[in-house]
């Protein structure tokens, strides 16, 4: 699937997320078709709403393409609490409704995250 570079650079960033203690592992799926440009935009914006918050978190985000490439959704990592702002932003963007899964991070899903950064 991944040239031999491509893996220890896969690696190498799912090492270094590891050394965080991420608490939540979540997964954005949008309402519409969503394209990469877009999905850039949603996400950096709802990075700029958590930072008004005045909170303190730590958020790491991928893209990952649908089947077919033809729409996009998120894998994100998080720690501090910001589940619940999350949640709220998306749905008073009318982005999502019940598309925002939440789950406790478990070991491994650091290296989850990164298989998408080399696509």
């Amino acid at each position: 699937m991944y040239r031999n570079n491509q893996k220890e650079i896969i690696r190498s960033y799912g090492n270094w997320l590891a050394q965080t203690d991420w608490e939540t592992f979540s997964t954005i799926t949008y309402r519409y078709d969503v394209k990469e440009k877009q999905n850039y935009r949603i996400m950096t914006g709802l990075e700029d709403y958590l930072k008004s918050l005045d909170k303190a978190f730590n958020l790491f985000w991928v893209t990952e393409y649908t089947n077919r490439n033809y729409n996009t959704h998120n894998h994100l990592l998080l720690k501090g609490n910001i589940v619940n702002d999350i949640t709220y932003h998306l749905k008073a963007q009318s982005l999502t409704v019940d598309h925002v899964k939440h789950e406790p991070y478990e070991e491994g899903a650091n290296m989850y995250v990164t298989k998408y950064i080399c696509d």
